[in-house]
């Protein structure tokens, strides 16, 4: 079998796909309409949680420091974050069994799409919508399990990263593919998904899919590709101004957000849930001040919801989450922002040696964000990184970022757990590359 994971039921919005994977094969119920076929894709979406790589991009960064509670054997996070972790580590296998199992549903309801019936051209169309939706989904999920467990993508197309799964075959035993073959499968994927819908929101639509092309384009170094899908999105969604920013965090707007899920107090985990527990009172993580001293005071980023003071304890928290109109614990998940965008744009643009048109759009992003913003003189890659540190900072990019350039993360001495930690993790180091879980290991040796 491929996944530890395959004993976890598969619970849709609607309870649709509520069997064990095994049993699935004979569920007919959701084949029955096209109507049901679409509750059956929503529960794809209720099974995603992209929220385990925005911690670990953050946590295994230099984004957050631990909070000296959270230690122990109930610590959550600790040992990713002082990269003491093992393969065995309970977060990786979470994030592992999440992001398969959510492929295996969406595979299942591919295999079967042709038995679903229309009834006249508009069902036929919606159907045509629905399957190019899975096909995204299956991109973007594929992708974040590469971004987590496969090989940094500077060590070229031979390197090897995770199986590319299109099948509900669950007695193979896949191994690693290249990155050549992976990125071969994601571009098909992406290919399959022209009939996809316009403009529904909380799921893949064309933008989304527009985003993501950018986004993978970056990572495979395709630089032109990178350029043309980034620009096609920067020219439908504006940048937010000063006066909207703070509320696309909570809520209230949904301003250069290209694609967001949404959460609710039902979904135990969600972007508030990283850093606090809440019904503990007790905070995981806190801001590391390695990035709270890389804002100017003028930035509406540091300002208006990054590092508030807790005004019992008087520590910093992480507050790009602080809640919505109904809960101060629940906010949706912003996958895809157009300020992205502009950020792939400036670096495909500086790799093109395009370098004045790099610097325009980091100006433009930065006139967005910090008033009276002095302009630049001459750009470089460091510069480009920053402003991602500064701009994508608890959203799931910058461990990430400095693994697909295979740079070092570097710590400040009082970011650090305990002292003697260690405060670089260089490319080379045992740490530097997170491994397949232990438990999907042993069961399929291949993964190794």
């Amino acid at each position: 079998m491929l996944f530890a994971c395959l004993g976890i039921s598969m619970v849709s919005c609607n309870n649709m796909l509520d069997v064990d994977p095994q049993d699935a094969l004979d569920t007919e119920k959701v084949y029955s309409s096209v109507s049901n076929f679409e509750k059956g894709v929503l529960g794809s979406y209720s099974l995603y949680s992209p929220e385990y790589s925005v911690l670990i991009g953050s946590i295994m960064a230099d984004e957050c420091r631990l909070n000296p509670r959270n230690n122990g054997v109930n610590g959550f996070g600790n040992l990713l974050n002082r990269w003491e972790y093992t393969s065995e580590d309970d977060i990786l296998l979470k994030a592992w069994k999440n992001y398969y199992a959510d492929i295996y549903s969406i595979n299942l309801l591919l295999e079967n799409a042709g038995k679903v019936p229309v009834r006249n051209e508009q069902e036929r169309s919606k159907k045509k919508s629905l399957v190019a939706e899975l096909y995204g989904l299956r991109a973007m999920i594929h992708f974040e399990l590469h971004r987590n467990f496969g090989a940094s993508d500077a060590d070229g197309n031979e390197a090897l990263t995770i199986p590319y799964i299109t099948d509900t075959d669950v007695n193979k035993k896949p191994g690693k593919i290249s990155l050549s073959k992976f990125y071969e499968y994601i571009w098909l994927d992406l290919e399959r998904t022209k009939d996809i819908d316009e403009t529904v929101d909380f799921r893949m639509n064309k933008n989304a899919v527009t985003a993501l092309e950018a986004r993978v384009a970056l990572y495979q170094k395709n630089y032109i590709v990178a350029l043309a899908k980034s620009t096609q999105i920067i020219n439908q969604f504006p940048l937010s101004d000063l006066s909207q920013y703070e509320n696309i965090w909570k809520d209230k707007s949904p301003s250069e957000v290209i694609f967001r899920l949404k959460r609710s107090n039902d979904n135990k985990l969600r972007p508030n849930t990283l850093w606090e527990d809440y019904a503990a009172g007790r905070k995981f993580f806190q801001p590391s001040y390695k990035l709270m001293n890389s804002y100017t005071d003028s930035d509406i980023r540091l300002s208006n919801f990054n590092f508030n003071k807790d005004e019992n304890t008087e520590e910093e928290f992480i507050n790009k989450y602080p809640g919505n109109d109904f809960s101060d614990k629940v906010n949706d998940v912003k996958v895809f922002r157009v300020s992205e965008m502009y950020l792939i744009r400036a670096e495909a643009n500086f790799f093109l040696n395009r370098k004045d048109a790099a610097l325009q759009d980091i100006h433009e992003l930065r006139k967005h964000r910090i008033s009276n913003s002095a302009e630049l003189n001459t750009i470089d890659l460091n510069t480009i990184l920053n402003e991602r540190y500064l701009e994508l900072s608890y959203e799931g990019h910058r461990y990430y970022d400095l693994k697909r350039l295979k740079l070092p993360v570097k710590r400040l001495e009082k970011d650090l757990a305990a002292e003697g930690d260690q405060k670089d993790l260089n490319s080379n180091d045992k740490a530097y590359i997170l491994p397949v879980p232990l438990k999907e290991t042993i069961v399929n040796p291949n993964l190794k």
